[in-house]
């Protein structure tokens, strides 16, 4: 049995590398002692899925806010609980911080895990590099390009964003309820998005494009973020609120998938989104920037447009949507989900693949 604890260097919250620590500890957690640590106040939904799974939450001083109290705190914690592995994800040098803490502690397997291919704080990101490159004893990363952004030559473990596929089989009662909600008739085209509202999340560049096309199209922005009333403002001005809407975070993604007919993206660096591994799994067309990794289409069911050309977005949506039925997205589910399956993202054989690694590093 291994002791291992996950470090989130983002919130603890609805977003991609929660949900990867989350379908990897609950694996995990089944034949290991497994603990999570979060410097923000956490979700119930959250905290229940650990009670559930047997994963310990470790509270600490928020990270931005009182970093010295940050680091102190969890470098007491893991020379305390003597952890066999120490496992950081984040999107930046940044990661030096917990990293080096661990360092300090004593543990001997320190794992940087990259889900980014750009950082916000790149002045920041460059004065820790050095702490982060000693710090570290592995290297893990979403996907190669965010690998070899952040690693630069040197050796790393692919460890891809992994789904349950049964979780994300559209349902027909979900989708009805979910379009009722929002006064969507089933002759009508719904675009979706899911992201934190940020800048590099980018949802300010649909607005342009929904409002060039036909009011039959509409969109719903799955999220929260700093830039989520900026936006809904924007769309306030431009008298788009019949047409555009914002669900806030939610619970049930598979259900909002399932009221979607094509799922966009518009984020202007990423490394490999789960959101887009979630809505390919879901058997959803997804057009998005051609600044998201190409590693990212998993199934041929993926179309990268440039950002600088709202034509091609516009030409892109109304040429996908033209045949588009909610039955026959069903219908080839299937053969989507094996094509995932085949590339392995699976999420059980991907947490399996995991503990493996971490059982040879501790070799």
């Amino acid at each position: 049995m291994m002791k291992i604890l996950f470090i989130n260097t983002i919130k603890l919250d609805k977003n991609g590398i929660t949900t990867f620590i989350l379908n990897n500890a609950k694996f995990l957690a089944q034949t290991n002692d497994v603990s999570i640590l979060a410097s923000n106040e956490v979700d119930s939904s959250i905290r229940n899925i650990l009670i559930a799974n047997n994963i310990k939450l470790i509270r600490v001083p928020y990270r931005k806010k009182k970093p010295l109290q940050y680091f102190q705190g969890l470098k007491q914690i893991i020379k305390n609980e003597k952890y066999d592995v120490v496992h950081v994800n984040g999107n930046s040098a940044t990661m030096s911080i917990e990293l080096l803490a661990a360092r300090l502690a004593g543990c001997n397997c320190r794992i940087a895990h990259v889900h980014n291919t750009v950082t916000d704080h790149p002045i920041i990101h460059n004065l820790l590099y050095p702490i982060f490159a000693v710090s570290l004893t592995a290297r893990m990363a979403c996907s190669n390009a965010a690998g070899q952004w952040l690693y630069k030559g040197k050796s790393f473990y692919t460890i891809n964003n992994g789904v349950n596929m049964s979780e994300y089989v559209p349902s027909l009662k979900a989708r009805n309820s979910i379009r009722d909600k929002y006064g969507i008739k089933e002759s009508e085209i719904l675009l979706g998005n899911i992201g934190f509202f940020n800048l590099q999340k980018n949802q300010e560049a649909l607005i342009p494009i929904i409002e060039q096309l036909d009011k039959k199209y509409k969109l719903l922005l799955i999220g929260d973020g700093i830039l989520k009333e900026k936006i809904e403002k924007i769309v306030n001005d431009h008298h788009l609120s019949t047409r555009i809407f914002f669900s806030g975070n939610v619970d049930n993604v598979k259900d909002y998938l399932s009221a979607i007919d094509l799922f966009v993206m518009t984020s202007k660096f990423e490394g490999l989104p789960f959101a887009l591994v979630e809505a390919q799994a879901s058997g959803l067309h997804c057009i998005v920037s051609d600044k998201v990794s190409k590693e990212a289409d998993l199934t041929e069911n993926v179309q990268f447009v440039s950002l600088n050309n709202n034509d091609d977005w516009i030409d892109t949506i109304l040429d996908a949507s033209k045949n588009y039925t909610f039955e026959r997205r069903v219908s080839v589910l299937n053969n989507i989900q094996r094509r995932i399956t085949d590339k392995n993202y699976d999420a059980q054989k991907n947490a399996k693949y995991l503990e493996n690694i971490f059982k040879k590093l501790l070799e």
